[in-house]
This record gives C-alpha cells, structure tokens and sequence, in this order.
C-alpha cells in the first residue's frame, strides 16, 4: 500500500482524502447538521413535545461532543484515522436506524446519542484531522474544498423535506441510516494519518527542494503548552459565542414555517438559497486563505453571521430572506474552513487533532445552550424572532473577540 501511494505521482494522495472527506461531510450536513430541522417540526406533530425539549436532541450532540471530543484527537493519534471514522460511520447508521423507531422520548435521546457519537467519531473532526496532516502550505485550500461537502450537503434539504412528504419521517430516516453506511464506510477506508508515515511530505514538496523552505516548515506546540496559552483559551471562548449561532441551525425551518412561510419555501431558503453562498464562501476561504491575514477572514465571517440573523429575526418578505441568504451563507462558509486552518497555523500538525477537539469542547458547551434556549424562548414568548435577535446580539461579542486575538509565538516576544 506503501509503495502505491508513493506512485500515484499525477495525483498527491492527500487530494484523494480531501475527496473522500468532502463526500463524508456532505452527508453528515445534509442529513444531520442542516437536515435535523427538517424533521423537526413532524417529530413535534406527532409527539406533541414541547420545542424546548424536543431541542435536547442536537443539544446532545454539543454535549457528546464535549464530552468525546477530546478522545477522538486522543484514538485518531493511536488507531489512526481510517479505523476512527469506520467506527464512527457505523454508530451513525446504527443511530438513524434506531432514531426511526421512535416511540418515547427516552428512546429519542438513547437514539440521538448513538448518532451524534457516530458524527463525533466520524466526520467533521477526522476529516479535518487527515487533511490539515496532509497540508501546509495549501491548508486552507484543501481544508475549504473538505468543507464544500457541507456546502453541498445543504441542497439535500430541500430533497429530504420531499422525501420526508412521500415517506415520512420514519421510513426516511431509516433510508437515511442504510445510505450512510452505503456510502461513508468506503470513504473511510481511504483515510490516512500523516504523509511521513508513507515516505511522503505534506503538499508533495520536499522541503529541502522547495523554493520556500521556510513555509514547509511550521512550529508545533504539545496539547499540555497549548492549554497552558492565552491564545488557546481566547481562540476556543471566541469560537465558542461564534457557535451559539451555529447551533441554532435546527430551528431555522421552524421558524420560517412560523413567520408564515410554507416548509416547501423554507427548504428552498435554507436548503439552496443559504447553501450557494455557504459554498461560495468555503470557495473564497480557499482561495484567499493561504493569501490574506485568515484573522481579518474569520473576523469578517463574524460580523456576516450575526447582520444575516439580525435580517433573519426581522424578515417578513422573500426580498428580505435574500439579504439574510448572503451575509449567513457567506459567513457560515468562511467560517469553516478559516477555524480549521487558524488552528494548524497557531499550534501545528503534530497534535492538531486533539488540540483541535479540545477547542471543539469549549465550543460544544456554548452549542448546548444555544437550541434549547431558542426554543425555550418560542415556548415562552410564541414566536422565533426575539430569541434569534437576542442570539445573534450575544454572539456579536466574537467579533472584536476574533479580531484581537495574537497567535502564541506572537505572545512569547
């Protein structure tokens, strides 16, 4: 297997795990991180839940992943990322599966956490794990084409409330679950660790041929140095109030279905709407990620998050819902792929995973909040608008907190 990596010359192996991680993550958004609102409101039909409580769901997935996160950076280091994410893929399609079945709330949360343990173990972190260890010097631009399948994965919204239609939401997340499995255990199996592990160099550039030497080779700090530094600590509490918004991503469809508009209308703005330029902007993160300050990028992705939920929380006409479809999608789609990048420029590829999943804990614990408050606040006050236009003021404070943020070697001098 060696050998065959090290020939395939035309084509760098790590572009072939940027591929397979872009498809894992198209998946997992369409499905779960986008799609879960889909489901949202028949789940609360058929139950008659409160949305509060029905919320718990994807707060569980913010929980787990405080509480796992640290442990997936901690396995991918020793069983490698290949055997991580097979396992995670199979709990996934296992949690679908089992999330179809349905019947009490207490089966709801069993269900929930078997899938949000899968989407710890098996998506978005190992993925960008392998391909930040597979780059440096093009980091941001294959950590932003990884991202796309997100951007991708959100046109599946619209698809999914139409199967949701004809098959109900029983029968389609069951599809779902045998989907998952179908398509994700084989994207697994093309993961691998570091390039050195193959007689290999990150980017193909050997950095003693390389014309810049120095931006081949890149300071790494230990997880016990990170953890002792300001900057890790500012970086993860910015990101964190960034996530509140994030977060709130299952109440979308929700909400629009609540401001009058049909789930058909609903999942056409969020589905496809958001999503072109949530992908314009995972384009323009690669494009310019490696070029400009990815600070004054993420900074930038901020401040369009939170102008889109303040239009979002006052929108009553389509021609408005569009001005929220281009600061939100933007900003979401700059956002992504900038972290990830950020995080292996300020701390290195040695321990990115489980600095990374560090960084991911102190986020989950503000995206535990965010949907059971949002939805609290429907149940209290009857409508969607006030919780989102508080949200999206609270999460303002990641703006100026991003911009002000030094890296650590900047902080040692």
């Amino acid at each position: 297997m060696t050998n065959q990596l090290r020939k395939s010359k035309k084509i760098f192996y790590g572009w072939w795990i940027v591929l397979a991680g872009t498809i894992v993550n198209a998946v997992a958004t369409g499905t779960y991180w986008h799609g879960f609102g889909a489901f949202f409101d028949p789940i609360v039909n058929e139950f008659k839940w409160s949305r509060a409580l029905t919320s718990v769901a994807p707060a569980l997935q913010r929980s787990e992943g405080a509480a796992f996160g640290p442990f997936v950076g901690i396995a991918i280091n020793k069983f490698g990322p290949r055997n991580v994410m097979l396992f995670g893929i199979i709990l996934c399609g296992i949690g679908f599966i089992t999330l179809s079945h349905t019947n009490s709330l207490l089966w709801f949360f069993i269900s929930t956490s078997i899938l949000t343990l899968g989407l710890t173990f098996g998506t978005f972190l190992v993925v960008s794990t392998s391909v930040a260890n597979w780059f440096i010097q093009k980091r941001a631009l294959a950590l932003s084409a990884a991202s796309t399948g997100s951007g991708f994965g959100g046109f599946l919204v619209p698809a999914l409330i139409w199967l949701i239609s004809i098959q109900g939401w029983r029968n389609s997340l069951e599809l779902i679950g045998i989907a998952f499995l179908i398509i994700g255990i084989p994207c697994a199996l093309v993961m691998r660790s570091k390039p050195e592990d193959y007689g290999m160099f990150p980017d193909n550039i050997d950095p003693k041929e390389s014309k810049n030497p120095k931006s081949s080779i890149e300071k790494n700090y230990g997880t016990k140095e990170a953890l002792k530094s300001p900057t890790f600590w500012t970086f993860a509490t910015v990101l964190g109030i960034s996530q509140l918004m994030m977060s709130a991503n299952v109440h979308l469809i929700p909400a629009l279905t609540s401001f009058g508009f049909t789930r058909q209308v609903a999942g056409f703005i969020i589905g496809i709407g958001v999503n072109i330029t949530n992908f314009s902007g995972r384009i323009l993160s690669g494009l310019f990620g490696d070029r400009l300050n990815k600070k004054h990028i993420l900074t930038f992705a901020f401040f369009c998050q939170c102008l889109g939920l303040i239009i979002f929380s006052y929108s009553t006409t389509i021609f408005e819902l569009i001005f929220f479809m281009f600061f939100w999608g933007l900003g979401f789609g700059l956002s992504v792929p900038t972290r990830l990048a950020i995080t292996g420029d300020y701390f290195g590829r040695t321990n990115y995973g489980t600095i990374l999943s560090l960084i991911m804990t102190v986020g989950s614990i503000f995206g535990i909040i965010s949907p059971v408050a949002v939805g609290w606040g429907y149940d209290v006050l009857g409508n969607y608008r006030q919780p989102f236009l508080i949200l999206a003021l609270i999460s303002s404070v990641s703006i100026p907190g991003m911009y002000f943020i030094q890296p650590m070697d900047n902080k040692s001098k």
